[in-house]
């Protein structure tokens, strides 16, 4: 019988030969595998950044002129001076929350498109790493893009942020919640089309209808109650807790939200991920 190969012989580093050194056994969490998907995502990003971070940020400007000037004879007063005062950690969350959910789905649903995916089943990295590494990806070009709007708008209006550390929770968490969102969307499209109707019919309403622009008390009760049965409007209530230090809910209650939300989408976006809903051909 052949004896296999000794580790440190000239024979065991040749391409393809054996080596009994080299552990082949796959790990509960693939971490090599995670890195290099979490890279690849990066690098699409960073590619995409006139896409993810300067169009949201010149938009985000061109809404705030908007508003500034359709106050008219309001500018300048307390009044006026409140409601760009309100509007500026909603213009900010807005993009971060949208972004994040564009770049979950627009990624999952190319690799589907181009066949890609089929490679990616095949990798030893399970639903954990995947779906993991989409989102993280997903947060970090949310965040990015709402920190260029924050930028922005410290040039036309510089706002001290009250509780740093909340803003960034609550702005990762609102990320996140909806990087998954987006990857469910990615996973269930089958077109480009698909994608388009779920940001047109599903995303821009709840993103919208959150109180992003408006607080909720000046709404009729049965609105108040849909926008309140929105998790974007805690995402938005808490990052605007971050910003100015002041929230129309409990910043408590508003985490609480997200981290169930995202547990509850986490754990549908895995396990479809792992039977292979919408990828298997």
């Amino acid at each position: 019988m052949r004896k296999p190969l000794e580790a440190d012989t000239p024979a065991a580093r040749v391409a393809g030969a054996f080596n009994p050194a080299i552990s082949r056994s796959i790990p509960a969490f693939h971490w090599a595998g995670f890195q290099a998907l979490l890279e690849r995502e990066l690098l699409r990003v960073r590619k995409l950044i006139g896409m993810v971070v300067i169009g949201p940020a010149v938009m985000s400007v061109i809404y705030f002129l908007c508003f500034a000037f359709g106050l008219g004879g309001q500018r300048g007063t307390p009044e006026g001076d409140a409601v760009l005062t309100f509007l500026v950690p909603g213009l900010v969350m807005l993009s971060v929350l949208l972004k994040g959910a564009e770049n979950t789905s627009f990624s999952l649903l190319y690799s589907k498109i181009e066949g890609m995916v089929t490679d990616q089943l095949m990798s030893p990295n399970s639903a954990r790493e995947t779906v993991l590494a989409y989102v993280l990806a997903g947060m970090l070009a949310g965040l990015a893009s709402g920190i260029a709007i924050w930028l922005c708008t410290l040039l036309l209006w510089p706002l001290p942020v009250e509780h740093p550390l909340a803003a960034l929770l609550f702005a990762s968490l609102g990320a996140l919640m909806m990087s998954l969102a987006g990857l469910l969307v990615g996973q269930a499209a089958e077109k480009w089309d698909h994608m388009a109707a779920a940001f047109t019919f599903l995303f821009m309403p709840i993103s919208f209808l959150s109180g992003v622009f408006a607080p909720i008390e000046g709404m009729p009760g049965w609105f108040q109650t849909v926008v309140l049965s929105n998790p974007v409007y805690y995402a938005i209530d808490g990052f605007r807790y971050g910003m100015l230090g002041t929230a129309q809910t409990s910043p408590w209650l508003s985490a609480a939200v997200l981290v169930l939300v995202i547990a509850g989408l986490y754990a549908l976006t895995a396990a479809l991920y792992r039977r292979g809903w919408h990828l298997k051909g």
